[in-house]
């Protein structure tokens, strides 16, 4: 009987309080700077990296896991695998609220001088050249990364404290 007191107070509390919370929650960015933000991303391929980001997390993973030698890193890089293919499910979602955070962060004149420098010489080549960037970001990350595991699979136990 306590519990569903308990219950029935947490919930008149909540119902109470929630107008003092609603009032926090900040208005949606207007339709210009929406449109500047989803433009932005759009001449950024942000959907393009979001994949190869993903494609080489996947592949990052497999390599770190040893998926080609081991059964149970065969194993752990498929549950990875799921688990960034349920992400990739949510892209659309992902990228309304990335587009919104633009907006909110940003004007629609600065977001619309960023796109244009993006569709320029310079930026149009940044942006062909940011999937193999993060390819090679990729191979330094696991370069690194192998080297602070193999320093740590080497590394002498401490000694014991004596008492």
């Amino acid at each position: 009987m306590r519990s569903l007191f308990r219950t029935l107070a947490v919930s008149l509390a909540l119902v109470l309080v929630a107008p003092v919370f609603a009032e926090d929650v900040p208005p949606r960015p207007d339709p210009e700077r929406l449109a500047a933000a989803r433009d932005l991303m759009e001449v950024t391929g942000v959907t393009k990296q979001m994949d190869a980001m993903v494609d080489a997390m996947s592949r990052g993973f497999a390599k770190g896991a040893k998926a080609e030698t081991s059964e149970a890193g065969k194993k752990l890089s498929h549950e990875f695998d799921a688990s960034m293919k349920k992400l990739l499910e949510y892209k659309d979602q992902m990228i309304s609220d990335f587009a919104e955070l633009y907006a909110e962060t940003f004007t629609a004149d600065e977001m619309k001088a960023v796109a244009d420098f993006y569709r320029s010489g310079a930026g149009a080549k940044f942006i062909a050249m940011t999937p193999e960037l993060m390819k090679k970001g990729a191979a330094i990350g696991m370069k690194y990364s192998e080297k602070i595991n193999d320093e740590m699979n080497s590394a002498e136990p401490p000694p014991a404290q004596s008492k």
